[in-house]
């Protein structure tokens, strides 16, 4: 697998990451924050996304519902784990916060849907 796809794939979901909350924060007026979100979620997709994809684009698949059951996971922990290290002590417990579950679906199916375009070259048989 090329590196410029993942560079693709991770831009892309990146970019969609922040048009998404930028859209959901509305705050409309403001349109540099647009880069900033999407700078902000390009940091753990290149943590957590990055191997996961290198992993699975071993034997690539275009929109595979297994690879999207692990961009769905992946997604899910590594956000209880980001929620969990900025969380302040004061904060409800994680499982009753529902943006980690909305950032976690969203991100894994963004994810999923750039990887699909921009890295794999199979079509599923």
């Amino acid at each position: 697998m090329k590196k410029t796809n993942l560079a693709k794939t991770i831009f892309f979901s990146s970019l969609t990451l922040g048009f998404i909350q930028y859209y959901s924060v509305g705050l409309f007026s403001d349109t540099y924050l647009i880069v900033a979100f999407a700078v902000y979620f390009f940091i753990p997709l290149l943590i957590f996304a990055i191997p996961l994809q290198y992993f699975l684009n071993k034997k690539p698949k275009k929109f595979s519902p297994v690879y999207f059951l692990f961009y769905l996971l992946f997604s899910l922990a590594s956000n209880f784990l980001i929620f969990y290290l900025l969380s302040g002590p004061y904060q409800s417990p994680l499982y009753h916060r529902s943006e980690i579950y909305f950032y976690g679906a969203v991100s894994g199916i963004v994810y999923w849907f750039w990887d699909s375009i921009c890295a794999q070259k199979k079509s599923i048989k």
